[in-house]
């Protein structure tokens, strides 16, 4: 099968292109795709919204080999993008919000009349609202092989659905359902706020202000020369699997999947979405929505529990491998390896898709596949730990900035656990801060997290307000390796670990902590100063914690 990859950016290896495109020539070769077309997306840091991008495989098969007339897979090639036509809907219910037209807050039937009385709830419940469906928190049944078939559906059809009523799995905020029709409904909103419908008011107010030309919501606004033929699976499994699907005509539930696109036109959305987390956002031009909006779709807004990893031998499951959620038309989820990254798969007949980027970086993966069930989520991720492995200052995470008043405390509480000055306090501690823990006691504690870890007021000297590890604008943390051969854990203690209001770590370095089970207490391996500001502009120290850890 035809396959091309190219890298026009010097900081994406040839190595990751060359281990990217195999991903996708093997998705073809071992016949689990007809053709896929992929792209990096460039991050905060780049002027190019693709840095590299490649594609396997042909538009059309018939029989198992290329159909007469059809070209191999490129990077100019449209396809459909399902579901991840969700976060256009989405983007435009918020711009509606922002005009003041709707409420996110605001029942359905306020703005869909035929929606009253469709929602089957109990005395206590109350109708979904705008956000439940934006969160997919509102109850309703997952709908994807169903709602797939449902695109042609017209206004008065619908209507006669809702009419008939709709099931749940749960009460309105019960829980995650992924559901398609709740996107359904939100199209119906647009078309009702705007006097317009969703296709039309989308494309005025993202894919043309955008530059995003390729994209549309029917083979007649599309280059068909151009498009991808979609396909489904037989039940064999060598080429002649793919079967190719018609299109179907653009409808209701077109709000939910009905966008076509290049790879090329959701980099641009991907890189305008991803802009919101960049460093000066503030002072970049919003552009069709506002940025503070843009975070707010890239926020987890309802949690979707995943299943535990397999248990271990001792038949106990070492927990999960990431917390997933949904934010506004959006997955947002934290791997342990990658940190935050945001995306969007899409599953339609014939076609497979998805776009994932990293919340810190904003390099990103888009790969557009034209049969269903093709594996465009794990190419792209993939893809994403392929350059995480090669070229890892791409996807840097970006290290959090102290506030300026928290640095200019911090050099008064290095000074105060050197010297002890009540001035120093005087000027720099919370009210709360001797109520918590009398000074004298604070440096009882300090002494003997000193003494556990071998060290001596001398090793304060060298910590500098520069060196901290910086957990937050509101908190830092300074580390001193412990002395070879210092004490054990049962002479520990802790300058300023109060109540509920103490740090974690200075509850976990208490004195007389307990010892691990099984065994003694091991021997503390460093000392940790840690710094907390309270919540005012202008804060105070709201606590200051030596622990011998």
């Amino acid at each position: 099968m035809p396959s091309s990859a190219e890298s026009p950016h010097p900081h994406v290896p040839a190595e990751a292109v060359t281990a990217i495109a195999a991903l996708a020539e093997n998705a073809v070769a071992e016949h689990r795709t007809s053709g896929v077309t992929w792209a990096i997306i460039g991050g905060h840091a780049h002027d190019q919204a693709i840095l590299a991008h490649g594609a396997a495989g042909h538009r059309e098969l018939a029989d198992g080999r290329p159909a007469p007339g059809s070209s191999p897979m490129d990077r100019a090639t449209v396809s459909r993008i399902a579901s991840m036509t969700k976060s256009f809907t989405s983007a435009t219910i918020l711009a509606l919000r922002d005009e003041g037209r709707l409420s996110l807050d605001d029942p359905i039937s306020a703005h869909v009349p035929e929606a009253e009385g469709a929602f089957e709830l109990a005395d206590d419940d109350r109708e979904p609202t705008l956000r439940r469906l934006l969160t997919m928190d509102a109850g309703l049944i997952t709908d994807n092989p169903w709602g797939d078939r449902q695109e042609a559906m017209t206004c008065e059809e619908f209507a006669a659905v809702l009419r008939g009523g709709l099931g749940h799995v749960h009460r309105p905020g019960g829980g995650f359902e992924y559901s398609n029709t709740g996107y359904a409904l939100l199209g119906r909103v647009i078309d009702e706020v705007t006097g317009s419908d969703y296709a039309t008011e989308i494309r005025r107010r993202f894919l043309d202000p955008l530059g995003l030309t390729a994209s549309g919501w029917s083979a007649g606004e599309i280059d068909t020369d151009r498009l991808a033929t979609g396909h489904r699976l037989a039940d064999r499994t060598d080429a002649t699997r793919f079967e190719a699907v018609p299109l179907d005509s653009p409808g209701v539930y077109g709000a939910m999947a009905g966008l076509f696109s290049s790879v090329d036109d959701v980099a641009t959305w991907v890189r305008f979405l991803a802009a919101a987390d960049a460093e000066g956002s503030a002072s970049r031009g919003a552009g069709p929505l506002a940025t503070a909006s843009r975070r707010e779709m890239q926020q987890l807004h309802r949690h979707q529990a995943l299943a535990p990893l397999p248990a271990g031998q001792d038949g106990v499951s070492p927990g999960f491998d990431r917390v997933r959620g949904y934010g506004f038309g959006l997955v947002v989820e934290h791997f342990p390896d990658l940190g935050e990254v945001i995306s969007h798969s899409g599953g339609y007949p014939g076609y497979g898709s998805f776009m994932v980027w990293h919340r810190d970086s904003g390099v990103g993966v888009v790969a557009l596949a034209n049969s269903k069930y093709a594996p465009a989520t794990p190419l792209s991720m993939q893809a994403l730990r392929i350059l995480q492995r090669e070229a890892p200052e791409l996807l840097a995470r970006r290290a959090p900035e102290a506030a300026p008043r928290t640095l200019e405390a911090a050099r008064a509480a290095l000074d105060w656990l050197r010297t002890g000055e009540d001035g120093l306090a005087d000027d720099w501690f919370a009210d709360n801060m001797d109520l918590d823990v009398p000074r004298a006691e604070r440096r009882r504690r300090l002494e003997k997290a000193l003494v556990a870890t071998g060290l001596d007021a001398s090793a304060l000297e060298g910590l500098r307000v520069r060196d901290a590890q910086v957990l937050s604008r509101a908190r830092l943390r300074w580390t001193v390796p412990a002395r070879s051969g210092a004490g054990s854990a049962g002479g520990a203690g802790s300058a300023g670990s109060a109540g509920g209001g103490g740090t974690a770590a200075g509850a976990a370095g208490s004195v007389g902590g307990a010892a691990p089970a099984g065994g003694a207490a091991t021997a503390p391996s460093a000392l940790q100063v840690e710094l907390l500001m309270d919540p005012r502009r202008e804060g105070l120290v709201q606590s200051l914690d030596t622990i011998a850890r």
